[in-house]
């Protein structure tokens, strides 16, 4: 382990607690050790903070929610001080066993923490959000915060050769936070120390390793060598939209009081991978190397889009649980030790937008009936463009056979009930037992279903 600097910035400090990557880390660690995922992360998320917001009207809990969210940003004259081998350090630290079957390393994905729960496997984050205190940034002007990025990223990324800065501003769905921080996400290109030495001293022998390669991209802005700076993101627009505008996102623009009808995007120069969920695929090339040198089984499950395994990990659970209830899972409202109790089989959504909806009603067409449906709703805190009403979601839940609902969410709120967070697992926790699961899982069932789904694939490395 390297030594601290006295003016290092602690890695749970400069890692977002609201972001996929260190949420979805802590719901698959918790789950290898048979807890749930109660604490979301810390401040407003962990618990007590979120449930308060529910006392306030949602104009009031919305500045809360924003406020909250820019004290997690580290300050931009401390970025020189952000120690991404430290955040790596940080990142195994959650995984307390040895001997694991196998390790998942690269892109987020909610679905995904369901399969390392099934195989008892770790994953390892490509990626990771440093957001950073800019109480000046303007949603609307995402050219003025490519110059901030410019301006203040260079001692991060000199610190930090092994990585690269995708800069992420997204004026629709995360305009609240982006208001008072910027969005540094940053991908590692080579394995950290940290994960080499997890990946060789706490895997069983002969365990593989798997790639987790999203295929996401969008079009940026380069800034430097190792820096691209992102205008939108995945969600409930494409992104030409983000960039040369649309009747929806200026019917959104219009109703938070903007005077534009689109963000002023800077020139795009480029596409690479998405921000939050793409993988960056210079990694692949020093993993492919570290398994060589340690003879390990190299794998790799490539996806379309995040919503791409979803349909494989459901129908998995599915079969493993000899259930007729599904449980629609919303981005970082997820929490595979629950799914398990109740005997649910786990859809994960990346966010309730239309583009979600949408993948969950194609799921429903192609599988076979549930009887019971229960949906989670991740709340942003504004009206985004692109965004799935709670009637929508409802109708989707109807579906059922016998039972279809909302699970803790106030309708009256949505998208702005924040106490949703706090509320999922208890709400969950109260949800009867379901059939323990009674068959095992291996790789070869997740490579056997996902050749029945569109967009995903888990193969060798060496097979195309």
């Amino acid at each position: 382990m390297r030594s601290r600097e006295a003016t290092d910035v602690e890695p749970e400090r400069a890692v977002a607690a609201f972001d996929s990557a260190s949420a979805f880390l802590r719901a698959t660690a918790r789950a290898l050790r048979g807890e749930d995922f109660a604490r979301l992360g810390q401040g407003l998320v962990a618990g007590t903070g979120a449930r308060l917001t529910a006392l306030l009207p949602e104009r009031l809990s919305s500045r809360v929610y924003t406020a909250a969210g820019a004290r997690e940003g580290v300050p931009a004259d401390r970025l020189g001080g952000v120690d991404t081998e430290a955040i790596a350090e940080w990142a195994v630290r959650h995984y307390t066993g040895n001997d694991y079957p196998a390790a998942f390393v690269g892109s987020s994905n909610g679905a995904l923490t369901h399969l390392c729960a099934a195989l008892g496997a770790p994953w390892l984050p490509q990626t990771t959000l440093v957001p950073v205190r800019w109480p000046d940034n303007d949603p609307d002007r995402p050219d003025l915060a490519r110059e901030f990025g410019a301006r203040v990223a260079p001692p991060l990324l000199e610190r930090n050769p092994d990585v690269a800065l995708h800069h992420m501003h997204d004026a629709n769905q995360d305009r609240l936070m982006i208001a008072k921080m910027a969005y540094f996400r940053l991908k590692w290109l080579r394995l950290p120390e940290a994960y080499r030495r997890f990946l060789t001293e706490r895997l069983a022998p002969g365990a593989p390793i798997v790639l987790v390669e999203d295929g996401s991209s969008w079009p940026v802005s380069r800034v430097a060598e190792r820096h691209v700076f992102q205008t939108g993101a995945r969600g409930g627009l494409q992104p030409e939209e983000y960039v040369h505008g649309s009747p929806e996102l200026s019917r959104f623009q219009r109703a938070q009081g903007s005077p534009r009808s689109a963000p002023v995007a800077p020139p795009v120069d480029e596409w690479a991978a998405e921000a939050e969920w793409g993988f960056a695929p210079e990694l692949r090339t020093d993993v492919a190397s570290f398994a060589a040198r340690h003879t390990r089984p190299l794998y790799r499950l490539r996806l379309d889009e995040p919503e791409a395994l979803s349909p494989v990990v459901a129908e998995l659970e599915r079969r493993r649980r000899n259930t007729d209830r599904l449980l629609v899972e919303s981005f970082i409202m997820l929490d595979p030790v629950q799914a398990g109790r109740t005997g649910a089989a786990p859809f994960w959504t990346v966010f309730a937008v239309e583009h979600s909806a949408a993948a969950l009603a194609r799921y429903l067409d192609a599988a076979e009936p549930y009887q019971d449906i229960d949906v989670l709703l991740f709340n942003h805190g504004v009206r985004s463009a692109g965004m799935a009403d709670t009637d929508r979601w409802s109708t989707l839940a109807r579906r059922a056979g016998r039972r279809g609902r909302l699970l803790a969410i106030d309708r009256d709120r949505f998208p702005a009930d924040f106490a949703s967070l706090a509320r999922f697992v208890p709400v969950l926790r109260r949800e009867p037992a379901g059939r323990q699961p009674v068959t095992d899982l291996t790789l070869t069932d997740v490579a056997d279903e996902a050749t029945r789904w569109p967009g995903v694939r888990l193969t060798a490395d060496d097979e195309p």
